[in-house]
């Protein structure tokens, strides 16, 4: 009696295919980016397409320290209202002929020690280091880039200027933080929008680069189930085929 053993090589080709499969599947969940590889030009499109998002995620980046820093300048020109609104209060109060010469010394001493503290605020509003007053600055943002000039050396020369007897350069005062305010927080806005535009294109662009990818877990995990019950079924047919092949022995031998 002849023994084929066709079957069991097909039943070992067939465990081999379905290991296989598993392992590919499995390469592409694992793979930080599992490229089809087809041809040449789907990688360099991928790349591409990589490149874009990135550039865009750190503008992302950069608006956000824009904006920490815009925070920083505005929490400390409003601080300086706070004070110059303290030496409106002042200057009205020193205008009073009723008072002392003790009193008005007082007064000055006040006003100094307000004028001392808001260019010591000026000086020490940083941002990693770095004074947030530092003159014009240049934000890239990714998508575009946002310009804001805010000079330290404008400011604390404004500072030295007010003077409680005169209520105009506490009012002129008042009236150039207030222009810097607005127009730090024209500048918020905008950044805000370019973050906005910047993640709704990387987000369209992550995506275009996915659709260029393997690694669709739901789809990989599916293939890499089917590829272990065909493992399971060849190894199966395999342990079926063998003990046929002994029972076929055992007779040739009996």
């Amino acid at each position: 009696m002849k023994v084929n053993a066709t079957n069991s090589n097909q039943y070992l080709n067939n465990a081999n295919q379905a290991k296989t499969a598993g392992e590919k599947a499995l390469s592409n969940i694992a793979a930080t980016r599992a490229l089809s590889g087809v041809d040449g030009a789907d990688m360099i499109i991928a790349d591409s397409l990589l490149s874009q998002s990135n550039v865009l995620n750190q503008g992302i980046a950069n608006a956000n320290d824009a904006i920490g820093m815009l925070n920083i300048a505005d929490s400390t020109l409003s601080n300086l209202t706070q004070s110059a609104d303290r030496l409106n209060e002042l200057s009205v109060r020193a205008n009073n002929p009723a008072l002392s010469d003790r009193e008005q010394v007082m007064l000055r001493n006040e006003a100094q020690a307000l004028t001392d503290s808001m260019n010591q605020s000026v000086a020490n509003a940083s941002f990693n280091g770095k004074n947030v007053f530092g003159g014009n600055m240049e934000f890239y943002t990714g998508s575009s880039s946002q310009n804001i000039n805010l000079d330290q050396n404008s400011i604390t020369g404004a500072i030295s200027s007010l003077d409680i007897n005169s209520q105009q350069s506490i009012q002129d005062f008042m009236s150039s933080i207030n222009s810097m305010r607005a127009d730090i927080g024209a500048s918020q806005n905008a950044l805000v929008e370019n973050i906005t535009n910047s993640l709704t294109q990387s987000v369209a662009l992550r995506q275009a680069e996915s659709g260029m990818r393997n690694d669709d877990v739901a789809v990989n995990m599916a293939d890499k189930n089917q590829a272990d019950m065909n493992l399971n079924a060849a190894i199966l047919a395999q342990s079926h085929n063998v003990n046929n092949l002994k029972l076929q022995l055992d007779r040739l031998l009996a």
